[in-house]
């Protein structure tokens, strides 16, 4: 499951530790980033993958498009509801699941961390276990060994995420992270402010900085 960030690049190079074929799909959804579309492209190709699905998905859309930019209205002053999409993993997994159980891919790996819980309820691992719960029930072409999400970096701190994902080599200047529409890094969302946080706890200068 590769969005573009840090997080992602990181499983997908975890990933190709670990496994002797990884495929690669991400969503397209309504206005997505150019930052994250270039990113994932860029990343799948940096790590050789065996397949990589772009999911055009255009009716799907974040709070401020869904508006028309009257989300402000709802009073949510956490910058995170900027990108809520509701029942997004329920979404994006069971597309994956999809190609998951014809082409008979048995792991599907989500970047989710510890931050992500705290907000978004659908990235904990009691909503994971309940739907991996689901495909397991429904899934008919799996001989009794169904596919099934895992979750790396569920227990992570960015610090840790950070570490992990220099050990691997991920190409981290490749990754793109930010909230903001513009063609670098803006430094100032939630997002950026997480990777500088992490980064700086390292002693580390982020690379997408250093590049921008």
């Amino acid at each position: 499951m590769l969005s573009g960030g840090l997080d992602s690049a990181t499983c997908l190079y975890w990933s190709k530790v670990k496994f002797a074929e990884v495929s690669a799909i991400t969503f397209n959804y309504y206005k997505r980033l150019r930052g994250e579309k270039k990113a994932t492209i860029e990343l799948a190709k940096s790590a050789n993958v065996t397949n990589f699905f772009e999911i055009n998905i255009p009716f799907i859309k974040e709070p401020d498009d869904f508006f028309n930019s009257h989300f402000s209205r709802l009073n949510f002053d956490d910058p995170r509801w900027l990108s809520y999409i509701p029942a997004r993993n329920m979404l994006f997994y069971s597309i994956a699941a999809y190609y998951a159980e014809f082409l008979n891919i048995k792991y599907i790996i989500g970047g989710h961390n510890s931050h992500d819980k705290v907000f978004f309820r659908d990235a904990t691992k009691p909503y994971i276990r309940k739907l991996n719960s689901l495909f397991k029930q429904g899934c008919l072409l799996c001989d009794d060994n169904p596919y099934k999400i895992i979750l790396p970096l569920a227990t992570m701190k960015r610090k840790n995420i950070i570490n992990l994902a220099l050990k691997l080599k991920v190409p981290v200047e490749l990754t793109w992270s930010c909230h903001s529409k513009g063609k670098i890094h803006c430094g100032q969302c939630y997002a950026c402010k997480q990777r500088l946080d992490g980064f700086n706890s390292l002693g580390l200068k982020d690379p997408v900085f250093l590049y921008s």
